[in-house]
């Protein structure tokens, strides 16, 4: 390819304000500016003109047909081969109903997000309905949503039950649900995550640690830098996973993956020190040139 004049980061038609959330592209986006790459963004599935790179952005853990077809359409795109990041796809925890497993067990939606933003993209366009709104914040309630798991599409947080037996048999019959071996790794008190970023050649790996045994930005906090196992990478290269996220964490020096994200976020502001830390991810631009 000759030199990327042009990246066209496409939104889903539905997803108004992404502009304004702290995705890691924008951090990039600075560094490919700064050497003269025009950056567009565009919603939808309309006409977006001429562009020498499409990056779909598109908060999906799915991708429907009329989107799917339109990113292979294009010569050159991002995550091209990238379309079901759900958790049965990589999954090594899974389990059904009768299986022998003894210890504790977590159940997730099988969609990433708990399942919120491909509800909000594409399920019914219920948002400014005030009773929809009214249910939405009581199904939230832990105890409410807990008993509710056969029927929940998304879930605002994961559950933790101390065997299968426990888990409400409903649960393993929903298809939004998956129910998983609960394996967290610990240092002392605290619950680890490790966490790698891929774009093009480039890749970056950071541990984050909380007291919380479900690891998240807001609840955790940042540490040491890694060098990611082979496992992941390898597993980055049977997704053909040109940018994104795996979580994973390690249990008996074995990595176990626990989520793919296709449009990672950054758990500060866009500010100086969030761009300067994606310099060498973005970086991985030249390999699209190559």
């Amino acid at each position: 390819m000759p030199p990327i004049r042009k990246i066209t980061l496409l939104f889903h038609e539905r997803h108004r304000g992404a502009e304004r959330l702290r995705y890691r592209v924008w951090a990039m986006a600075e560094h490919w500016k700064a050497r003269g790459v025009r950056m567009a963004t565009a919603w939808g599935l309309g006409d977006h003109g001429e562009t020498d790179l499409l990056f779909p952005h598109l908060e999906l853990s799915w991708i429907p047909d009329d989107y799917w077809a339109l990113l292979q359409s294009r010569a050159a795109v991002v995550n091209r081969h990238v379309r079901d990041i759900r958790k049965p796809v990589f999954s090594t925890c899974l389990l059904a109903r009768g299986d022998d497993y003894d210890g504790a067990v977590i159940v997730k939606t099988a969609c990433n997000c708990g399942g919120r933003l491909d509800e909000l993209l594409l399920g019914p366009n219920r948002r400014g309905i005030p009773l929809a709104r009214t249910m939405r914040r009581i199904a939230r309630i832990a105890w409410v949503e807990r008993r509710r798991l056969g029927r929940a599409r998304t879930l605002g947080r994961y559950h933790i039950f101390p065997s299968s037996r426990a888990v409400p048999d409903a649960a393993f019959d929903n298809p939004h649900l998956v129910v998983e071996r609960f394996v967290p790794e610990r240092r002392g008190e605290r619950f680890v995550l490790r966490m790698c970023h891929f774009f093009g050649d480039r890749h970056s790996a950071r541990v984050m640690t909380s007291t919380d045994p479900q690891v998240k930005s807001w609840n955790a906090r940042l540490e040491e830098r890694i060098e990611p196992p082979e496992a992941v990478l390898e597993l980055r290269a049977r997704l053909r996973l040109d940018y994104g996220k795996i979580d994973y964490v390690v249990r008996d020096g074995m990595p176990i993956v626990l989520d793919v994200n296709t449009t990672p976020t950054m758990s500060s502001p866009l500010d100086a020190g969030a761009i300067e830390r994606s310099a060498a991810l973005a970086a991985g631009l030249s390999w699209f040139e190559r």
